[in-house]
């Protein structure tokens, strides 16, 4: 594990989530979270749904009700993969991608956060260790 969320004591309440052609949440800590690659989203009853926010928009709407939720824990790993849990007990994993950068996260303080092709973790800003 290379970087963890929140990055302040207490959860981080998701204050906005976007749907372009990728999926993005915003929190009231100012992270931007962009996801550009499949993703699984894990609803808080359990089910997991495959999303690909390159897709059909209307197929994301699982993954919208976390727009009231908040970030409890979330983790990015040397293999660029990242972990996020929310207050309502659901989830989101992102696994890198072979060609592009799968999710990208910036923050307040000059981070950013990039999961790289391939498999890897770029950080950039704050001390992140």
């Amino acid at each position: 594990m290379l970087w963890t969320w929140p990055t302040t004591s207490g959860p981080d309440d998701v204050v906005r989530c976007m749907v372009d052609y990728a999926f993005s949440i915003h929190t009231q800590g100012g992270i931007v979270l962009r996801v550009e690659n499949n993703f699984i989203y894990k609803s808080a009853s359990g089910l997991s749904h495959r999303l690909n926010p390159a897709g059909e928009p209307s197929q994301l709407g699982p993954a919208l009700s976390i727009a009231r939720s908040s970030v409890t824990a979330g983790f990015a790993d040397d293999r660029g993969s990242l972990h996020v849990d929310f207050a309502d007990g659901s989830a989101i994993e992102v696994s890198a991608h072979g060609r592009y950068e799968a999710w990208t996260i910036n923050g307040p303080e000059g981070l950013l956060l990039v999961s790289c092709p391939g498999g890897s973790l770029a950080i950039w800003g704050l001390d992140t260790q």
